[in-house]
């Protein structure tokens, strides 16, 4: 070996190339509560590369949480970014998202449709979905769901006991093994195959597995959990996030029902910030109503349970926009009135002139708006309206993340690190 190979060898032995580290990308929820909630503190939203799973009840809004994920993924990221797959293991997947959202989630061509009969399949279909994303493209997999997943060894078995079944209605005698159970071979290859091998494969893409789980009467008499979920131990060792959802009432207008409220709360979370409960609003026309989410959570419009407290009503203002002369000259500019005042009222602003002036000759629209900001309180679906109208809800969100930084921080711990040695 030449001296050159050799000094090479150690020069490459002493300075290892480094590994380049992927930045984390958050996938949003479609409501930005959610992203607080589910992000941790470290992000907004579920961070790719990760496998989360989503629990519930029939009828809790788990797959409706799981298609704005993909919507709200499609609208920040744009179609050439994004890539999704929805893996409808169950043959259950019904919505109209052309409507909703404006594309479609689940295509209507068959060659396009991705149905895994066994936990091997999807295994195979996840695999080479995130195997196939490009270096600057995110990716979202969604199974709905683990439970209507079997495997190959069970239903190899199945077909033998029926095959055994059917013979011996015919008098016929079978040979070979009793079929026994087969209960044990799906828990198996996902604990032993399916999540240590995705979970490692995963976290070096921009590919989100989502997992969607029906939940179960728990019938083992030790334990403290009333509810179960397939996957057990794996999926609570493997996940990132695991967030359980219950449908606690309907949203009714006219006796019928529209919508339903949901409550959620993360039992496993691998972030600063474990174990956090929110409500949501979901409309069976509409989605994942954000708006009425973190308007209810800002204004405290909710009560312990979930349900909407008597006389809900607020002021967007609140405490923040003070009826003084410099606000209200803001709301002459913006709609373009501050030079018709100066011309053909009092050349002048002053503020009880303004206000007698606005109260008794300003155009309907402008008293509205003085109204709304300066002294009616709306109801909760007025003021729901007018952040949306208006264009408020960037400034929502704003609003709502400082309180929700606020709660976080009155909880902290304020001592000083333990091995400090200040």
């Amino acid at each position: 070996m030449e001296d050159q190979e050799i000094e090479d060898i150690e020069d490459a032995i002493k300075n290892p190339p480094s590994k380049e580290v992927r930045p984390v990308s958050f996938a949003p929820t479609g409501s930005f509560l959610m992203d607080l909630a589910v992000g941790g503190g470290v992000g907004k939203g579920y961070p790719f590369g990760r496998i989360i799973n989503i629990v519930g009840d029939k009828s809790s809004g788990k797959s409706f949480a799981s298609c704005e994920i993909i919507a709200a993924c499609y609208h920040k990221y744009g179609i050439k970014n994004l890539k999704w797959v929805y893996d409808d293991c169950e043959s259950g997947f019904s919505f109209n998202t052309e409507k909703l959202y404006g594309f479609e989630i689940m295509p209507q061509e068959e060659d396009k449709r991705v149905k895994s009969n066994t936990v091997e399949d999807a295994y195979i279909n996840v695999r080479s979905f995130a195997e196939s994303l490009k270096k600057n493209q995110y990716g979202i997999y969604v199974i709905d769901s683990l439970d209507g997943l079997k495997s190959r060894e069970a239903n190899k078995r199945a077909d033998e006991g029926y095959k055994k079944a059917m013979d011996a209605k015919k008098g016929k005698t079978s040979k070979g093994k009793e079929a026994g159970t087969f209960g044990l071979e799906k828990p198996k290859y996902l604990s032993g195959v399916f999540f240590p091998q995705l979970a490692g494969l995963l976290k070096d893409t921009n590919c989100l597995l989502i997992i969607i789980s029906q939940v179960r009467q728990n019938i083992d008499p030790m334990s403290f959990e009333k509810y179960v979920r397939a996957g057990g131990k794996a999926m609570d060792f493997f996940c990132q996030s695991v967030v359980w959802l219950a449908n606690i009432n309907k949203i009714k207008i006219k006796d019928r029902a529209v919508g339903i409220t949901v409550k959620a709360k993360t039992t496993k979370s691998k972030t600063p910030r474990p174990y956090r409960e929110w409500f949501f609003e979901l409309r069976f026309d509409y989605g994942l109503d954000d708006i009425s989410t973190c308007t209810d959570f800002l204004f405290d419009f909710r009560a312990d349970k979930g349900e909407i407290v008597k006389n809900a009503s607020a002021s967007w203002a609140g405490q923040e926009l003070e009826l003084n002369l410099e606000n209200l000259k803001l709301l002459l500019q913006q709609f373009g009135q501050e030079e018709f005042y100066r011309a053909n009222v009092r050349p002048k602003l002053k503020k009880s002139e303004v206000i007698d002036w606005i109260e008794t000759e300003a155009p309907p629209e402008l008293l509205e708006a003085y109204n709304k900001l300066f002294n009616d309180k709306m109801e909760r679906g007025d003021l729901i309206n007018y952040i949306d109208s208006n264009g408020l809800v960037e400034e929502l969100h704003k609003r709502v993340e400082d309180k929700w930084e606020a709660i976080e921080a009155s909880i902290a711990t304020k001592r000083k690190p333990k091995y400090s040695e200040t």
